[in-house]
C-alpha cells in the first residue's frame, strides 16, 4: 500500500512579513555598497591623474634645480681656471716688467724729468726685445739705482764711516744708473751675436722644410718654435706682425731694423727677392748657410791666431818684464848709492803689476773676440 503523503505547513503571516522586510533591507544594502564602490572608484580615478601631475612637476623642479646647480659649478670651475691661468701668465712675465709697474707709480715724475738723459731709449728697448715702455723702464732703473745706493751706504757706514758711506752710496747710485742706461744697447748687441751664431743652422732648417714641400710661413713658424734663442724670438715677432696685418716683406724689413746682422739681412733680401720674382728658395738658403758658416770659420781662425800671439806677449810680460825691472832697479840703486830694493817693495810691485796686466790682457782678448 502506498504511504500517505505528509502535509507541508505553509508559513504564517508573521514569517512572511519579516522575510519581506529582510529581503528589502538586503537589497537596499547591496545598492548602497555598489554606489559606495562606484563613488570610491570615481574618486580614485580622479585623484590618480592629479598625483601623477604633482610627481611630474616635482621631478621637473628637481631637474631644473640640478641644471642650475650644474651651471653654477661650471661657472665656478671657469672662474678658477681663469684665475689660475692669469697667475700662470703673470708668473711667465719677466721680473723686469713686473718691477717696472711697481716703481712707475712713485717714480713717475723723476722718470719724466730724466727722459732727456735716456735719449734713444725707445729704439734700444725695441731692438733688445724688452717689452717695457721707456718711461716705465726709466722708473725701474731709478728705483734699482736707489736701492743699490742705499745698500752701499749702509754697508760702508756700518764697517767704515758715515762720510765714506755717503760717497760710496752716491757712487753706487750713479754706477747703477749708467749700467741701466746702457743695458738695452748691450743686450741688443748680445742678441745680434746670438743670431749670427745660430743662423747657419736655422737656414739649413728652413731649406729642409721648403724642400719637403712646406710653405714659407709654416717654415718660419717652425723656426720660431725650434729653440734658436734670439733668432726664434725674432721669427716669432715676424709671425705676430703678419697676423697683425703686415705683409711678409714688411715684417722682414722690421726684423732687419731690429737686428743689426749682415748675414740675416742677406737671407731676408733673398727671401724678399724670391717672393717677388720666384726661384728655388731652398737651394738659395742652403747656399747662404754654407757661406755664413765659412765666414764664421774664417773669423774663428783669425781669432785663434791672435790669441796665440797675445798668449806669447802675456807670458813674456808676466815672466820677463817684472824680473828685468827688479834687476834694473837694484843695479840703479847700487850705482847711485841709494838704499837697496827691498823684498816688501818687490812684493807690492808684483801684487799690483801682475793683476793689472792680467786684467788688461783679458780686456784685449775680449775686444778681439769675433762677433759671429
Amino acid at each position: 500500500m502506498p504511504k500517505p503523503e505528509k502535509k507541508v505547513k505553509k508559513p504564517g503571516r508573521a514569517i512572511k512579513f519579516f522575510s519581506a522586510v529582510g529581503g528589502g533591507v538586503f537589497k537596499a544594502g547591496s545598492g548602497v555598497t555598489g554606489a559606495t564602490r562606484r563613488i570610491g572608484g570615481a574618486i580614485t580615478r580622479r585623484e590618480a591623474p592629479e598625483r601623477a601631475d604633482e610627481v611630474a612637476r616635482r621631478l621637473q623642479e628637481l631637474k631644473r634645480l640640478e641644471a642650475l646647480r650644474e651651471e653654477e659649478r661650471k661657472e665656478e670651475r671657469k672662474l678658477m681656471e681663469e684665475r689660475v691661468w692669469e697667475e700662470r701668465v703673470e708668473l711667465k712675465r719677466p721680473l723686469s716688467e713686473r718691477l717696472s709697474e711697481v716703481f712707475h707709480v712713485p717714480l713717475k715724475r723723476p722718470a719724466q724729468r730724466m727722459a732727456k738723459f735716456f735719449k734713444g731709449m725707445d729704439e734700444d728697448l725695441y731692438k733688445a726685445n724688452i717689452r717695457i715702455a721707456p718711461e716705465r723702464y726709466i722708473a725701474l732703473v731709478i728705483g734699482a739705482s736707489l736701492i743699490a745706493g742705499i745698500f752701499g751706504f749702509v754697508l760702508i757706514a756700518l764697517f767704515l764711516s758715515p762720510l765714506l758711506g755717503v760717497i760710496c752710496g752716491v757712487f753706487t747710485f750713479l754706477l747703477a744708473l749708467m749700467f741701466g742706461k746702457t743695458h738695452p744697447r748691450r743686450r741688443a748687441k748680445a742678441r745680434v751675436v746670438g743670431v749670427n751664431q745660430v743662423l747657419p743652422y736655422a737656414l739649413r732648417h728652413m731649406s729642409t722644410q721648403l724642400s719637403s714641400g712646406i710653405g714659407l710661413p709654416e717654415t718660419m713658424t717652425s723656426v720660431s718654435r725650434a729653440g734658436y734663442g734670439a733668432l726664434s724670438e725674432e721669427f716669432e715677432r715676424v709671425i705676430h706682425d703678419m697676423h697683425a696685418g703686415m705683409s711678409m716683406e714688411e715684417a722682414l724689413v722690421a726684423m732687419n731694423r731690429r737686428v743689426d746682422s749682415e748675414p740675416l739681412r742677406r737671407a731676408t733680401r733673398q727671401i724678399q727677392r724670391t717672393l717677388r720674382t720666384g726661384g728655388d728658395l731652398a737651394r738659395i738658403l742652403n747656399t747662404l748657410a754654407d757661406e755664413t758658416a765659412f765666414e764664421m770659420r774664417m773669423k774663428l781662425r783669425g781669432y785663434t791666431q791672435s790669441l796665440n800671439l797675445l798668449t806669447m806677449v802675456y807670458m813674456f810680460a808676466s815672466a820677463v818684464i817684472p824680473a828685468l825691472l827688479i834687476v834694473t832697479m837694484v843695479v840703479a840703486a847700487g850705482i847711485a848709492g841709494a838704499p837697496p830694493f827691498t823684498t816688501e817693495t818687490a812684493g807690492v810691485l808684483f801684487l799690483l803689476l801682475i793683476p793689472f796686466m792680467l786684467f788688461y790682457f783679458v780686456i784685449i782678448i775680449k775686444r778681439f773676440e769675433p762677433r759671429l
